[in-house]
């Protein structure tokens, strides 16, 4: 493909996402296209996955690329929804693709699609632009839990996590660095860590601060004696079940551990490992 033609197929793309077509067109991508298509179209998606694109370019080099059906797919606002990885290919391979490509695509269904790996909640809350993404779909998770069912195993469906985070959990991003620093510090889940600080901060969050930091800081006297009690806990849990602790036996140990600190008392390891076995208590 001659420079001229470069521009042609660029040109062409332009085009049709201005007026986009009701069917998808057969184009001959070249390495400038897609590069160009990639710093211009390509804002908000997800982080590019490096095996895909090694082995979308090891099938370019050795011509096993053929036009299978998939598409490279635009928003109805221009944006590149779906081919970002075959485009990145095309760029290592330094070789042009035959590719079909599809317009006017409402940017509102780009959850639902399902190409190659599906958008998990995590892919979605990233091109919606929140920092932290994974952290953020598993707090939010557990934050729905809590109020709903924590012992439903259904998966929540991407859209709705981006619903629940816009709508029923706006506030919940400030603790995601809480839950980080748990995570870095103790190796607990930062997304459970952060939605159980945040339900506690609704309850007292003058009391949650005070909690959190004294789990941060290793504080072991007086007050906080349960706190340090319940990290020996889930310390002894790991380390007698293969480094794993199921993730509802540390919600109930946490949150035992966080009603009684809430009331004033001193509690016991008695207390908390009977809640190991026992229902969530509901956060006081």
């Amino acid at each position: 493909m001659t420079a001229g033609q470069s521009l042609q197929a660029l040109g062409e793309i332009e085009r049709l996402i201005k007026h986009p077509p009701e069917t998808s067109r057969i184009i001959e991508i070249d390495p400038k296209t897609a590069k160009v298509l990639l710093e211009e179209r390509n804002k908000g998606n997800r982080p590019p996955k490096p095996n895909k694109v090694q082995q979308f370019t090891a099938d370019i080099t050795s011509s096993r690329w053929g036009l299978t059906g998939d598409t490279i797919k635009f928003g109805s606002d221009g944006r590149l929804l779906d081919g970002q990885n075959r485009l990145a290919a095309c760029i290592r391979a330094d070789r042009n693709i035959l590719t079909h490509v599809v317009f006017n695509i409402d940017p509102a269904l780009f959850g639902r699609m399902d190409i190659g790996k599906p958008r998990n909640a995590a892919d979605v809350l990233h091109i919606a632009g929140y920092k932290y993404a994974s952290t953020l779909a598993s707090a939010v998770r557990w934050a729905y839990l809590i109020d709903t069912n924590p012992y439903n195993r259904d998966t929540l469906g991407p859209d709705f996590v981006l619903g629940l985070v816009r709508e029923k959990y706006p506030d919940i991003e400030p603790f995601l660095s809480k839950g980080r620093a748990i995570n870095k510090q103790y190796a607990h889940p930062a997304g459970q860590a952060a939605a159980l600080l945040y339900k506690f901060s609704k309850s007292d969050g003058s009391k949650c601060s005070e909690f959190f930091g004294a789990w941060m800081t290793g504080k072991r006297n007086g007050p906080y004696q349960i706190i340090d009690t319940m990290q020996a806990l889930l310390h002894s849990q790991k380390v007698n079940n293969n480094g794993r602790i199921h993730e509802l036996v540390r919600a109930s140990i946490i949150v035992k551990a966080w009603n009684i600190f809430r009331l004033g008392q001193k509690g016991s390891l008695a207390q908390l490992q009977a809640a190991m076995n026992a229902p969530i208590e509901k956060i006081g």
